[in-house]
């Protein structure tokens, strides 16, 4: 009897110290002035305890876009370079840095001798700033990179939403010096290829994986492959839309193992969005969850998927309480879908993240983002997030040993 009393009583403290859902706490609210920047549409790179990212405008021109700095618990906020948009610098970066050591790398969309965007490099204490390549369009470049580049010793990958043979798009290589720059392939769309390629590329050894908005079978999306010599193309799998199928990727692949995981805009049993596996090779391809969008769910996810274990976290642009987008978490089998956030907006919460995947803290315990609106002046946050966190670990591990306890049963008489 005592032990049935015990076992409940343990029961009713460990549910009573299971912490419930945990709001986000903001670290800077955009503003947009000088000294500001506005709307972020990236995420953040984590180093040590500091953070780097960009926002699409603001800075000293207004509209030219920055780059900042702050410190993981809010503080020391500052920008380290306004773009100007002029043929000497960039403007208006639509994704996220690439650090190195010392070193910064990036992207954006404008700016550059023709206007059509720029791949850049500095210090990460804000010296150094220089373009390593203007894009100029055309058969033999990119134009409009929208996403970041992939580092791989000192040679740096990325993708243009267009420009190229047919201007359906490019992916590129070249050094860290700014020497080298090359087409590895140009999309053409149609059945055998993807049109407009978002968000970055994935490197494994020496394969590439990245996704396409549109082209393949249906013109609705692809995910491809190819090595990092430019050999190889190939494509893995063609969006079509449906229930079982999603449409309009715009963020990137996250790989672990022989396993790729990410997330379409559109389509699935709502049309409201889909997270899907599929095998490095192309087969096994199948939905883990369909975004279905109101108080509970998630609606149209426009970033990517960050992994921890066999743990995937992400965000979605629309969909929770206030339809002001979400921040959810799920096991990589499918299983044990949560909504962590629904974002409130202006003037107390974010709202709306875009092109955005969440950045998890060394320790595993917290969960970094920006969103492109909402704050005190609708023009984006920068928030923190605890990771959901069963009761303690102390605790769980007492309760096993008295469950696991034998009983002592009365002697008889």
């Amino acid at each position: 009897m005592k032990t049935k009393h015990l076992t409940a009583g343990l029961v009713a403290l460990l549910t009573t110290l299971t912490p419930a859902r945990a709001a986000d706490n903001i670290l800077h609210n955009f503003t947009g002035v000088a000294s500001d920047g506005s709307q972020p549409y990236g995420s953040l790179t984590l180093s040590g305890a500091k953070f780097y990212g960009m926002t699409y405008q603001g800075g000293s021109s207004v509209t030219g876009g920055t780059l900042f700095t702050m410190n993981t618990d809010g503080s020391g906020f500052g920008l380290l370079h306004s773009f100007t948009r002029t043929t000497s610098d960039g403007g208006g970066p639509e994704g996220s840095l690439t650090l190195a050591g010392t070193k910064i790398y990036g992207m954006t969309s404008e700016g550059g001798s023709s206007n059509r965007g720029t791949v850049f490099s500095m210090n990460s204490d804000g010296t150094g700033f220089g373009l390593l390549h203007s894009f100029t369009g055309g058969a033999s470049d990119g134009r409009l990179p929208i996403g970041s580049l992939t580092l791989s010793g000192t040679k740096l990958y990325g993708m243009t939403f267009s420009g190229g043979s047919v201007d359906a798009g490019s992916l590129f290589s070249m050094n860290t010096d700014g020497t080298g720059f090359g087409l590895l392939h140009s999309f053409t769309g149609g059945v055998g290829d993807g049109i407009s390629p978002s968000g970055s590329l994935t490197l494994s050894g020496a394969k590439l994986y990245g996704m396409t908005r549109d082209g393949g079978s249906s013109n609705t999306g692809t995910v491809f492959s190819m090595n990092t010599d430019g050999t190889g193309f190939s494509l893995l799998h063609h969006f079509t839309g449906g229930a079982s199928n999603g449409t309009q990727p715009l963020g990137s692949l996250a790989l672990s193992g022989t396993k790729l995981y990410g997330m379409t805009f559109g389509s699935g049993s709502s049309n409201s969005g889909t997270l899907f596996s599929m095998n490095t090779n192309g087969t096994g391809f199948g939905l883990l969850h369909t975004f279905t969008g109101g108080a509970s769910d998630g609606q149209y996810p426009y970033g990517s998927l960050t992994l921890s274990g066999t743990k995937l976290y992400g965000m979605t642009q629309n969909g929770g309480s206030g339809n002001n987008g979400t921040i959810f978490s799920m096991k990589t089998d499918g299983t044990g879908y949560s909504l962590l956030e629904s974002f409130g907006g202006a003037p107390t919460d974010g709202a709306y993240p875009f092109y955005c995947d969440v950045t998890l803290s060394g320790d595993g315990s917290t969960l970094y983002g920006t969103t492109a609106y909402g704050g005190t002046a609708n023009l984006g946050v920068v928030f923190s997030h605890p990771t959901p966190e069963p009761a303690s670990a102390a605790l769980l591990g007492l309760g096993a040993l008295l469950l696991a306890a034998p009983r002592r049963h009365p002697r008889p008489v």
